[in-house]
């Protein structure tokens, strides 16, 4: 990399015509990654504007013209006061019909730095998986399609509920993976392009729809409704006519069957070629049903056990034991959020041996888009007023899960970069602190405040 990006930055840098193949691959990712790619907001130093994606967390979205020359290079930084809020009125003079959107995004208070985000993960971390998804839609199109007559691989084949075996035999035959003779034929096989049962030019729809045997074994399955194919119809388009066609009773078997099916006609096909044994239209039946309904029966009951517990160290648990820490204190935080709104109510109890009586505090906070994130600006109020009352020793309790764990840094999620930063910033005030997740039915107190402050905010917004 030290070769080529001298004067830009990997992402900004264009191959040269003296680039060698491996870079220009390289590029090629690069690429794809900046088509999926953008950015959680910090202290908006390093953000453009407009040529950075950072309003939603969820998709690409830049703000678009008329721009003045003079505000081309702005960052988001300079939406930002210098307490790091955001300057209301600047951002109506820039992006009026963004505005309410961007409030919505907390920055960083203690000023940590802008973070890349990947689009495609709630966590906005990259994994192979959603990187694999998003190059699939990238080269075919297809990217999580809502029309009903287009055909797409994460729908219709990835996310199909139905075994991985037969998710690949699928991917198989639209990739034209798998060997009937028109395919025998491509590869320069000549002598094995008849189907064996009617020997007519097998290719994947004459094998699994259009020859005799195959129309018989389809009308021998009891489908919630007909399924027209007309001619000329290629495979993929098959596959998104199955979508909302179930097999009715008695079969035991109420979802996609298709795959299941196929796979008998195609095992059927190999025993007759290379066994010499036929089977009948009625076994090929019989068979695709009960290997569907056998699947559908160990998933049921795999999904029985898989309530395990969780680990001991997120469990909900009772209120602490007797502490041998003296000066610990003990912080409930909870929010209450108002959708319509966009207004959370902030709660916090403090208890412990150094104090005489609890502690209780609350706040309302504006422009919240979500409750996880209003419960993590819960933790972050508390922790500074913690810090306010000179505690040295904290535990800090949530009833929120997800919290919690991106606070421990075992998760993350996109939303609540910024502040979980700042909570971890805020942390190093204190001599020691821990981060634990606490049952709702323990943390009533700390509920009824910030549900307090809510109401008390109708009042404000």
């Amino acid at each position: 990399m030290g070769k080529y990006c001298h004067n830009k930055s990997f992402l900004e840098i264009a191959p040269s015509q003296s680039c060698s193949h491996g870079w220009r691959s390289i590029l090629h990712g690069r690429d794809l990654l900046k088509e999926n790619l953008g950015k959680s907001i910090g202290n908006g130093q390093t953000t453009k504007i407009w040529k950075d994606s950072w309003i939603s967390l969820d998709k690409i979205l830049k703000p678009m013209g008329p721009i003045k020359e003079s505000a081309l290079d702005l960052t988001v930084a300079d939406l930002l006061t210098s307490e790091l809020k955001w300057n209301k009125q600047r951002i109506e003079e820039l992006l009026p019909d963004l505005a309410e959107q961007i409030q919505c995004l907390k920055p960083s208070s203690t000023g940590a730095e802008d973070s890349f985000i990947w689009h495609q993960t709630a966590s906005g971390i990259y994994s192979t998986k959603s990187g694999y998804f998003a190059a699939t839609s990238h080269n075919h199109h297809t990217q999580l399609t809502r029309a009903e007559g287009e055909f797409s691989w994460i729908r219709d084949i990835w996310a199909g509920k139905f075994s991985p075996k037969m998710k690949t035999f699928l991917w198989s035959i639209v990739h034209k993976a798998i060997s009937p003779g028109s395919n025998l034929q491509r590869r320069g096989m000549t002598s094995a392009t008849p189907c064996v049962r009617c020997q007519d030019t097998e290719n994947e729809m004459h094998c699994f729809f259009n020859c005799q045997y195959a129309k018989n074994v389809w009308d021998l399955i009891p489908l919630s409704k007909a399924v027209h194919l007309a001619a000329g119809m290629i495979f993929p388009e098959v596959v998104v006519k199955f979508r909302r066609v179930i097999c009715l009773p008695p079969s035991g078997f109420s979802l996609n069957i298709l795959p299941w099916v196929l796979w008998a006609i195609w095992t059927a096909r190999n025993t007759l070629i290379f066994e010499g044994r036929y089977q009948s239209p009625e076994e090929t039946t019989l068979k695709g049903i009960k290997l569907a309904r056998e699947w559908t029966n160990s998933q049921n009951q795999s999904s029985g056990k898989k309530d395990l517990p969780q680990s001991q160290q997120f469990q909900s648990r009772a209120p602490p034991q007797i502490n041998l820490d003296n000066d610990q204190v003990t912080c409930k935080t909870d929010a209450a959020w108002h959708k319509e709104k966009l207004v959370a109510g902030l709660g916090w109890v403090f208890s412990g041996p150094k104090l005489e009586s609890p502690i209780k505090g609350s706040m309302c906070e504006a422009s919240i888009g979500s409750p996880l994130v209003a419960e993590a600006s819960a933790v972050r109020s508390a922790m500074c007023m913690a810090i306010n009352l000179e505690f040295s020793s904290l535990e800090v309790l949530s009833d929120n899960l997800t919290l919690i764990r991106a606070i421990s840094g075992i998760t993350q999620a996109k939303e609540i970069i910024g502040i979980v930063k700042d909570i971890r910033s805020i942390s190093t005030e204190f001599a020691s602190i821990s981060f634990a997740h606490i049952s709702r039915s323990l943390n009533v107190e700390a509920d009824n405040l910030a549900k307090e402050s809510l109401r008390f905010s109708y009042l404000l917004y």
